[in-house]
Parts: structure tokens; C-alpha cells; sequence
């Protein structure tokens, strides 16, 4: 006798339903981890500067050179102010989307609550290298970890152009998954492809009993 291991795709919402939730819960997580290392005050004044350049802009106050200027230097202070932030959340991102998710079987709170799963769409089992990569690419780590280095290593004119590029790449990327798991027949995103995973509902799983010639 031989198993067969049967499968049935996970809808898009209940997909969608489980990265949001996903999403909530780390967010949460790195807001109470980071208080103790944000200083407020700077941060609000630096928020305050920004809608007030654009107050200015609007109003014909300065003009479009004064307010890119004015912009790129705001910008790169607030992600220096929120670096630490950033690395808090890279930490949490990683442990949580590909470390928790890895080692239970595929799933994340969100996804166990949605009753669904990754799982590998090869012969072998689902492996850290396909999280890691699955994760850079639906989760945003990579672009995170290249604009956290750009805040570090890099003058404000690279990391404004370079936040621009990245983030606009991150959207259509994301918006290309979306499209490929609503429409495609297999319910495949990009990530799901590159990585050869796929995300199945788990109470669907079952193991039905082939006879060998």
C-alpha cells in the first residue's frame, strides 16, 4: 500500500485574511519592543517639519527645488531616528515569518487560524532555504534589509532616490503575487513559483490509499 497526499489549494481571502493578520501581530510586537529606544520628540518634530514643507509647497511658498530638498533631508533623518526600529523589525520579521513558520510545519499564527499552510511543491520536504526565500520576497525583508543598509552606509541624495526605487519595486512586486493568486489557475503567486512552495488549506490535507500494481 502506498500514500498519496491530497491537496487542495487555500482561497485568496483566506490567504489575504492570514498575512494581515500576520502583518497586525508583528507590527504590534515591534511597537512595544521599540519604546524603550524611540525618542518620540524627535521623531514628531522631524513628522511635524514634513507637513509643514508641505504646507509650503502647496501654498506656493517655496518652490519645487527647495521642497525636494527639504523633503530628501527630513526623509533621511527620520529613518536614521527609526533605525533601530528597523532592525527590531527585520529581527522579528525573520524570526517569525521564516524561523516560527518553518518549524511549525508551514504556518503562522495567521495561517493556523485560517486553517492553511505552505508547503513544498517538490519531492522533498519544505526547507529553511524556500522560507528564507518566500519571506524576502511577500514579506519585504529583502528591500527592508537593502534600505536599512542605504540609512547606515549611505549619503541622503542614494538613500531618498534609493527608498523610492525599492519601495515602488516592493508595491508592483506584491501586486504582481496578488494578481498571479487571484487569477492564476493553480492560485500561484510569483513567490509561490520562485520558491517552490505552494499554499494549501490544511484540513483539506488527507492521505488516501493507492493499491501498487
Amino acid at each position: 500500500m502506498k500514500q498519496k497526499l491530497e491537496t487542495v489549494p487555500a482561497f485568496f481571502f483566506q490567504r489575504c485574511i492570514a498575512f494581515i493578520i500576520d502583518v497586525f501581530l508583528v507590527s504590534v510586537a515591534v511597537s512595544i519592543i521599540s519604546i524603550p529606544f524611540v525618542d518620540n520628540d524627535a521623531v514628531s518634530k522631524l513628522s511635524q517639519d514634513a507637513n509643514e514643507v508641505v504646507d509650503q509647497y502647496v501654498s506656493q511658498k517655496i518652490d519645487e527645488k527647495t521642497y525636494f530638498s527639504e523633503t530628501m533631508n527630513i526623509s533621511y533623518q527620520l529613518a536614521r531616528k527609526n533605525g533601530i526600529v528597523t532592525l527590531i523589525s527585520l529581527f522579528l520579521e525573520i524570526l517569525y515569518f521564516v524561523v516560527y513558520q518553518f518549524y511549525h510545519n508551514g504556518q503562522t499564527i495567521g495561517k493556523k487560524l485560517m486553517k492553511i499552510q505552505v508547503i513544498s511543491t517538490t519531492d522533498s520536504a519544505l526547507t529553511m532555504n524556500q522560507m528564507i526565500f518566500r519571506s524576502f520576497i511577500i514579506n519585504s525583508i529583502l528591500v527592508e534589509m537593502i534600505l536599512f543598509g542605504f540609512t547606515i552606509f549611505s549619503p541622503k541624495e542614494i538613500y531618498y532616490y534609493g527608498d523610492i526605487f525599492f519601495e515602488g519595486l516592493q508595491f508592483i512586486i506584491m501586486l504582481v503575487c496578488i494578481i498571479m493568486v487571484m487569477f492564476s489557475k493553480e492560485g500561484l503567486g510569483l513567490h509561490d513559483r520562485l520558491t517552490h512552495t505552494r499554499v494549501i488549506q490544511g484540513q483539506a490535507v488527507k492521505e488516501a490509499e493507492l493499491c501498487e500494481n
